[in-house]
């Protein structure tokens, strides 16, 4: 018999606590994803701020700088 990737992860039709596990999984890799998109678009924002607003803010050129350049998966 073939074993494949989807024999692995996705469960048995008559198995509940199986498919609520997998779509758990599914749900928390669909949410990481948003969240990694979200601090990505967020930082490309920030980066073209204006000097003034920022000050405005509160916020320094070296926090920006920082922040702006972080990696996605970085909180």
């Amino acid at each position: 018999m073939n074993h494949t990737l989807i024999d692995e992860i996705a469960p048995r039709a008559d198995d509940r606590r199986g498919l609520s596990n997998w779509v758990d999984r599914v749900a928390r890799v669909t949410r990481a994803i948003e969240t990694w998109r979200r601090r990505q678009r967020t930082r490309a924002q920030l980066a073209g701020v204006d000097a003034h607003i920022l000050r405005d803010a509160g916020i320094s050129e070296a926090d920006r700088f920082i922040e702006s350049n972080k990696p996605f998966w970085e909180a």
